[in-house]
């Protein structure tokens, strides 16, 4: 079965538009002009098993500070399958800021045998995520993949087998952007009578103005001693200044012992130029 989880960049839509947690937000910018990205995540919890710990995901292994010299990213595949033709992954679609600092997004056919590095054609300061976007019968990627840097001295990002994307969501904030993060988190939760679930954890790097009381950093969303069933973990909503060095990184934080949950999260991130020339008024 492939997995649920899920990484995308696009413009905004119609659809958004009247979307009930971001279609305010978005017809705000249109009638000021400005012409919105969206990086979008869907991101499910791994079942674990009563007593457990419970597994961070966040598929980032290292810190990609790009932007004095932006750089070419490397896919490379483990398994023989994931190629064209493939029955696993045949097209990896990487996403991150360009070497103009803009949102951008490249797809990458995947070609050869096992283990074969394939170069991106776009030059890149940040690297955000990558999702498997075309596959073959498997319905997903059949090994491991990895983004690094040439020869992979340093890997950024890893999408792990049957995993379809990397796990968890960080985003930059470039120079001349400004973004909203809105977060849904639904959560069905057996608990155990004496152990209060932290479910998740968040860290936005300042500075950050908030539109709600919140600590810029997002400790935790809890779930109460003894809850069993649908819990619905609410939406967050923060506004963040670009800078190149601020960004974005969520964590699924640790499950108590004999807690039995399953956690689906939906993280969009609304970014906006603030320059004439981004917001397609001239220079």
């Amino acid at each position: 079965m492939a997995s649920y989880n899920h990484i995308n960049l696009r413009k905004a839509n119609h659809f958004d538009i009247f979307d009930k947690d971001i279609g305010e937000t978005i017809r705000g910018l249109k009638n000021a002009n400005y012409d919105p990205w969206i990086f979008e995540f869907l991101l499910q919890d791994e079942e674990v098993v009563d007593g457990a710990a419970h597994e961070v995901r966040v598929g980032f292994t290292n810190e990609f500070n790009g932007e004095a010299t932006p750089i070419v990213l490397y896919v490379i595949g483990a398994h023989a399958q994931d190629k064209a033709e493939g029955t696993g992954a045949q097209v990896v679609t990487i996403y991150g800021i360009d070497t103009d600092g803009n949102p951008a997004k490249q797809a990458v056919l995947m070609h050869a045998t096992a283990a074969t590095q394939i170069a991106s054609t776009l030059l890149w300061k940040r690297f955000v995520g990558a999702q498997v976007t075309q596959a073959g019968a498997g319905g997903t990627n059949a090994g491991i993949i990895q983004i690094s840097n040439t020869g992979q001295a340093a890997v950024y990002g890893t999408i792990d087998t049957g995993e379809n994307s990397t796990i968890g969501a960080r985003v930059y904030v470039p120079t001349n952007y400004n973004a909203f993060l809105t977060m849904r988190a639904g959560i069905v939760a057996a608990n155990n009578a004496t152990a209060v679930l932290e479910a998740f954890d968040g860290v936005i790097i300042t500075p950050v103005y908030t539109c709600n009381p919140l600590k810029s950093a997002i400790d935790s969303y809890y779930c109460p001693v003894g809850s069993v069933g649908m819990v619905d973990l609410g939406i967050v909503k923060e506004i963040i200044v670009g800078g190149n060095t601020y960004y974005i990184s969520f964590l699924q934080a640790t499950k108590a012992n004999d807690s039995n949950q399953t956690i689906g999260y939906h993280i969009r991130i609304i970014m906006y130029g603030t320059t004439n020339e981004l917001r397609g008024l001239g220079a």
